[in-house]
């Protein structure tokens, strides 16, 4: 498994996601036979092409156990400004 830590990048999550299928001991026969997606995507996919469906992406790293943390960079102690676009009235 890559070092998950780094600077996210395609590339970064290419390595993910062929490492835990490999991990879980699945081909890539396995894996789009599954899915029902192509092996030439699954192929781009673990090489790291930005021009894969996102719905694809997420649905084989659903299927491996893997998934996205999002993060945001705001900072929290802008709450009580009036300025909070997430409480609901």
């Amino acid at each position: 498994m890559p070092d998950l830590s780094k600077s996210f990048s395609p590339q970064l999550l290419a390595k993910a996601i062929s490492a835990k299928r490999t991990g879980l001991k699945l081909s890539l026969e396995d894996v789009v036979k599954v899915l029902s997606i192509s092996k030439p995507t699954l192929v781009k996919i673990e090489k790291g092409d930005t021009n894969v469906k996102l719905a694809t992406l997420l649905l084989v790293m659903e299927y491996l156990g893997l998934s996205f943390s999002l993060i945001s960079d705001e900072t929290a102690d802008h709450k009580g400004n009036g300025d909070d676009h997430d409480e609901w009235y």
